[in-house]
């Protein structure tokens, strides 16, 4: 038997459970008995979680914004000619920072990224040596955005032209044609189109090879056409007079 004493609203009261069947319970309350129905919870039963083992995760690299204070450094010996910067001042990357004489040339040293110039070791007609510290420099990294790379456009196919269709010119009907020896340029024209011509008469004058030479008449005739002018070039067997 348990026995529990309880106080409720300032009342005291005694309570004896005697016995306890399944659900079911008889208890006294200040001597007097009473059976009682037990109302049972039922248990939620804990969840079982299964852990899988965790696979290899590869971390996300970002670019750091901020980089800590760095120094600016001399390339080169030499003497400190101008300082155009002062403590606490925004620049760009490129911006010039000083100048320098070295070797007897005028050097610029140039801000490397963004920044903030944190303190100036140097001044006008200093002499330093190579890697002595000029400037503390606060940056910010450049993250640079990806250069579109220009899409060429198809090229469009062109054809060349077909060449225009030269014709020989036909001779005039029972006509000599006489014919360019030799590639060249002609030089002079002598005669005209109707001109009494006889066998060994000069008609022109043709540059070739840096040489000039006497186009002459194969026959007596008469001049029926003339079919190059003064300057023009000429191919081998290219037609030059008609002769009747």
């Amino acid at each position: 038997m348990k026995k529990f004493k309880f106080k409720i609203n300032g009342s005291e009261y005694e309570v004896s459970v005697n016995e306890i069947e399944q659900n079911v319970a008889e208890i006294e309350v200040n001597g007097t008995p009473f059976t009682v129905e037990i109302e049972k919870q039922e248990k939620t039963p804990a969840l079982s979680l299964n852990r899988k083992p965790a696979g290899k995760v590869t971390p996300i690299i970002t670019p750091n914004r901020t980089v800590t204070a760095s120094a600016i450094k001399a390339p080169l010996p030499g003497s400190i000619m101008k300082v155009l910067v002062k403590q606490g001042q925004t620049v760009k990357r490129g911006d010039i920072l000083m100048t320098m004489e070295s070797m007897k040339m005028e050097n610029n040293i140039l801000a490397e990224q963004n920044g903030i110039i944190k303190n100036i070791h140097v001044q006008p007609g200093q002499a330093v040596m190579q890697d002595d510290v000029l400037i503390d420099f606060e940056g910010s990294e450049i993250v640079e955005a990806p250069v579109p790379q220009p899409v060429e456009a198809p090229k469009a196919e062109v054809k060349p032209a077909p060449a225009p269709k030269v014709e020989t010119p036909k001779p005039t009907s029972g006509a000599k044609t006489i014919k360019a020896p030799l590639p060249g340029s002609v030089i002079k024209i002598v005669t005209k189109v109707g001109q009494q011509v006889k066998r060994g008469d000069l008609l022109m004058t043709l540059e070739s090879m840096k040489m000039e030479n006497n186009i002459l008449s194969e026959k007596d005739g008469v001049v029926k056409a003339i079919h190059v002018q003064q300057g023009q070039t000429v191919m081998q067997d290219d037609a030059l007079f008609d002769i009747e």
